[in-house]
């Protein structure tokens, strides 16, 4: 599985296993701290928290569409890549993720975007019951941590969550992580506890 962190601190992305945590203090929060990435308070895990009520079943694969753009399930949820997926996916520099899972109604349960330049948004629910979390990188090595409720949690030095314990299991820490071949590609989201601190999202195969 090859995995993208929430922070990629000056292009140290997923090949170098660049995290997030640290000690300076934000706006109504406090550090992002190894004590507050591990704590189920995180803000990133309680957002998570709400997508497995409307997330396709982990047991479901879903169907690629020929020009990668979108990933159909049997019940009707459609996962929507944009720019569409290429697949086997790139080996070098940063997956810059940007999908969009709705359910069989239409509704959206989630959204995760990057903009490439260490900058990402989880949003989960639909309309006015949907919360998102941010993550923002200030400058220099600094990150910021943005929750649904306003507070914000930030550290100067991002890469001092490479010391937390259990840091160098990739999924310890929030992101997210994925594995491809040239027929299929599946992601989960990663630092959001239960098994291994992760939660899938999709599993696509292309069609026979």
């Amino acid at each position: 599985m090859r995995t993208s962190l929430l922070v990629c601190v000056l292009g140290i992305g997923a090949a170098a296993g660049a995290g997030c945590g640290g000690s300076s203090s934000g706006s109504g929060g406090g550090g992002l701290t190894c004590s507050y990435i591990a704590s189920d308070a995180n803000c990133w895990k309680t957002t998570a928290a709400a997508a497995p009520s409307c997330l396709p079943a982990s047991t479901e694969i879903g169907t690629l569409s020929a020009d990668g753009k979108t990933c159909t399930y049997a019940s009707g949820d459609v996962v929507t890549f944009t720019p569409a997926l290429v697949l086997p996916l790139p080996t070098t520099g940063n997956m810059n993720w940007n999908f969009t899972v709705t359910t069989g109604s239409g509704a959206s349960c989630l959204v995760y975007k990057d903009d490439g330049s260490g900058n990402l948004t989880l949003t989960v629910g639909d309309g006015a019951a949907a919360q998102s979390v941010k993550e923002t990188t200030p400058g220099g090595l600094g990150i910021s941590l943005s929750c649904p409720d306003g507070t914000t949690y930030s550290n100067s030095n991002g890469l001092t969550l490479l010391s937390c314990p259990d840091a160098s299991f990739f999924t310890a820490l929030p992101g997210a992580g994925w594995s491809d071949t040239s027929t299929s590609v599946s992601l989960t989201l990663t630092g959001v506890g239960g098994s291994y601190g992760s939660l899938p999202i999709f599993d696509c195969q292309t069609a026979p």
